[in-house]
């Protein structure tokens, strides 16, 4: 049985406490992802993971918008985009981990890693900074799957970076699809 661990809002988002556990659990998982990913529960569903999500590719959709003078629809399909693919990188991750290095965790508690990882998307926009950002994020995801699968961090590490392999593969194909290159 999985212990339901932490307290209050600083190791799982809260909507009931939306701002003071918001900004709690970026605190955490930014400053001491190790203490948070340990701390975080790896049940209890996917609401709260989900919607820390959604609101961190919110107000990064937000500013992407207004300093691109991009289309308001941009701001949506960031965030159903990115709902969707960490529920796809979750499961790749997921598989990776428990096939390759008998990962002990549940695809849930790697969700919660994706997901409150995704704190990093608050930085997405800055140029440069979101560059960053997101490798920072690929270092929460490798510290989450070591606490939550209980592998080492260099299992952790290859996982991750499959993963992330993967994604860019993808990007490269749907990149040369729309933009009509050939390989």
């Amino acid at each position: 049985m999985e212990e339901q661990r932490g307290t209050g809002n600083t190791y799982e988002f809260n909507t009931k406490d939306f701002i003071g556990s918001f900004i709690g659990v970026i605190k955490t998982v930014l400053v001491k992802p190790s203490d948070f990913y340990q701390n975080m529960p790896t049940t209890g569903g996917y609401p709260s993971p989900v919607t820390f999500l959604a609101v961190c590719l919110g107000v990064s959709g937000i500013f992407a918008v207004i300093i691109t003078g991009g289309e308001v629809l941009m701001f949506f399909k960031v965030v159903i985009a990115g709902v969707i693919f960490s529920f796809i990188g979750a499961a790749i991750l997921h598989l990776i981990a428990q096939q390759f290095f008998e990962g002990k965790g549940g695809y849930e508690g790697v969700y919660r890693v994706v997901a409150y990882a995704g704190a990093v998307n608050l930085l997405a926009w800055i140029p440069v900074v979101g560059f960053i950002a997101g490798l920072y994020g690929l270092y929460l995801q490798i510290v989450g799957l070591e606490k939550v699968h209980k592998i080492t961090p260099g299992q952790a590490v290859v996982t991750v970076l499959i993963v992330f392999a993967v994604y860019l593969i993808m990007a490269l194909v749907v990149g040369g699809v729309f933009f009509g290159i050939h390989f």
